[in-house]
């Protein structure tokens, strides 16, 4: 009953790992970092990793906007800012 309870904790430590978004982790476990890009992306403008567990996507849009994709080390509350001529 134990190795079905520790194999069952090592599944879900595996789970939980695999939904952080966090170069931290990225730097621990030797893989890549994959954010997927938004769907309207045409061109970056810049990328930026200031803020803590946050990453902000500067880009074009293929409708000639400019937009804000905000990324969190967990993809939860993640944004989207878009620039609009008033």
């Amino acid at each position: 009953m134990n190795k079905f309870i520790y194999i069952i904790g090592i599944v879900f430590v595996f789970m939980f790992l695999q939904s952080c978004q966090s170069r931290a982790l990225s730097r621990y476990t030797g893989t890549a970092l994959k954010l997927e890009l938004p769907d309207d992306f045409d061109k970056p403008i810049s990328f930026n990793s200031g803020r803590k567990g946050e990453k902000d996507l500067f880009y074009w849009s293929n409708d000639g906007q400019m937009k804000v994709k905000t990324y969190t080390d967990w993809g939860l509350l993640e944004s989207e800012i878009i620039f609009v001529n008033k």
